[in-house]
């Protein structure tokens, strides 16, 4: 009788059938600049939701690229003095925040966690994945 149980991962479904573990976190005032910031969670999250405290429109992407696009839009923009209103039932190990405009600006996240520790990378660009005979892999839309 084994006792190696495997650990639940990215596509284990009823980690997010349940309710989420409780995450709030912010950033001190004016820390999003121009540079990009960006947030890991400890666990995979089940849902989040990203408000806007500081003076400037904040930039929220799934990768650095995504928030640093020019041509193509990879982030949604949150107002300033925005509490977090919509919920993003989204599963993501990680978020990156840029300011969008003259204003640094800051966040705050409420989430709700999973148990899972480990998340494929989100990437716009082609990843080789597989055993074997490699294939071709992509998560378009997040930059």
């Amino acid at each position: 009788m084994g006792i190696n149980w495997a650990k639940p991962g990215a596509n284990y479904v009823p980690a997010y059938q349940s309710s989420g573990l409780p995450y709030v976190t912010r950033s001190a005032a004016d820390e999003v600049t121009a540079t990009v910031v960006k947030h890991e969670f400890p666990y995979v999250t089940r849902f989040f939701v990203v408000g806007n405290p500081g003076p400037g429109d904040l930039r929220v992407g799934f990768t650095e690229n995504g928030v640093s696009a020019t041509e193509t839009a990879n982030y949604f923009t949150v107002k300033p003095f925005t509490s977090g209103t919509l919920r993003y039932e989204i599963r993501c190990k990680e978020l990156w925040f840029r300011k969008d405009g003259n204003d640094d600006t800051a966040f705050e996240i409420m989430a709700g966690l999973t148990n899972i520790t480990e998340f494929p990378t989100l990437t716009g660009s082609l990843i080789s994945v597989g055993f074997g005979s490699p294939t071709t892999s992509s998560w378009p839309g997040v930059g």
